[in-house]
């Protein structure tokens, strides 16, 4: 019976290390950004998923878990996440030009302004989140004539 009970104990042992894989969040981010790259963003929001639960406080995974979000049109889950992002870094350049492209595809032009002021005020002497949204307001502008 002593060595029933110590098997039992070693088998459990191994079944629950198998089943607790580590994430390794590094990992988890780069194929993110691969996915992101190729614009398979159903695969991007499974992997931003697993890093967001593993990262909570890091705003560049969620503002990419938002901009995945976004362009699948889920606008309400990407308006959450990318306030998330801003609520751990206020001046978070990414999420700040990626909420601005929100508001621009939602219509709300008066708030995606307030964001290029802000990246104009953190960015003085210009930088690529600044040129990215005025780009795509100049585009979208232009779209709507």
């Amino acid at each position: 019976m002593k060595y029933l009970i110590i098997i039992l104990i070693i088998l459990s042992t191994a079944i629950e290390a198998a089943g607790s894989k580590k994430v390794n969040p590094t990992e988890l981010y780069e194929k993110a950004e691969k996915y992101l790259y190729i614009g398979d963003y159903n695969e991007a929001l499974k992997v931003l998923k697993k890093y967001v639960r593993a990262e909570k406080k890091d705003p560049d995974g969620w503002s990419m878990y938002a901009f995945a979000h976004r362009k699948l049109e889920k606008y309400k889950q990407a308006d959450r996440y990318y306030k998330k992002a801003l609520q751990l870094d206020p001046n978070h350049k990414q999420a700040l030009e990626y909420q601005g492209e929100l508001f621009v595809e939602l219509g709300d032009i008066d708030s995606a302004e307030q964001n290029l002021s802000l990246l104009k005020e953190l960015c003085p002497n210009g930088c690529d989140e600044l040129d990215m949204l005025e780009k795509y307001m100049d585009k979208t502008a232009k779209k709507s004539w």
